[in-house]
């Protein structure tokens, strides 16, 4: 990574926050001063990050952050946390040995609500704005930023909300409602715009 010192710290603290949020969310109780802590932490990368080399810093640093959270995230999709564990009690399982509740296959189904569907349901939702841009009279120019800019800024919170969720069947009604809702107007606006 190229830049002076403040880039390296800007980066250093990024990946401090995304740790502070990872030690505060691992426990059975979330820590306010921990998660506090953390995104003040994040904030504080961003504002370096954005002083040293303005938007091209904070992107870095953003970048850094997301990598440090995607590897901690792929690390969690193989284990279960500590407080939700039997304590030394036989668990049932079905007939291929695997236990059916805290499988791998619960682990690779979150993993693919909250990654691929949530990015193909954000794309929708943005292209929905396009259409909805263009029909009040805005460009196709930008139209097509709104996309580009919307697709990041949805993904991630509609993730994160779907992570909140405890409930499987919630995290499906949420993510078919958002997309039905979103669909709607690309195939019906969509060839004609």
């Amino acid at each position: 990574m190229a830049g002076g010192g403040l880039m390296w710290l800007a980066a250093a603290l990024a990946v401090a926050g995304i740790l502070l949020l990872r030690a505060s969310w691992a426990r059975p109780v979330r820590s306010t001063p921990l998660n506090l802590c953390a995104w003040l932490t994040l904030l504080a990368a961003a504002i370096i990050g954005g002083v040293e080399a303005g938007a091209w810093g904070m992107a870095v640093t953003a970048l850094v952050a997301t990598g440090a959270a995607m590897l901690l995230l792929a690390k969690a999709v193989f284990e279960q946390p500590r407080w939700k564990r039997p304590a030394k009690q036989p668990r049932e399982v079905d007939g291929s040995g695997n236990d059916p509740k805290t499988g791998l296959s619960c682990g690779i189904v979150t993993f693919l609500l909250a990654g691929p569907i949530a990015l193909a349901v954000s794309t929708l939702f943005a292209l929905a704005a396009r259409i909805a841009l263009i029909a009040t009279g805005a460009s196709e120019a930008d139209g097509n930023v709104a996309v580009l800019g919307l697709v990041p800024l949805v993904w991630p919170i509609l993730a994160f909300a779907l992570l909140m969720f405890e409930r499987r069947k919630t995290q499906f009604l949420v993510t078919g409602a958002l997309a039905i809702a979103t669909l709607l107007p690309v195939v019906l606006v969509g060839g004609q715009a």
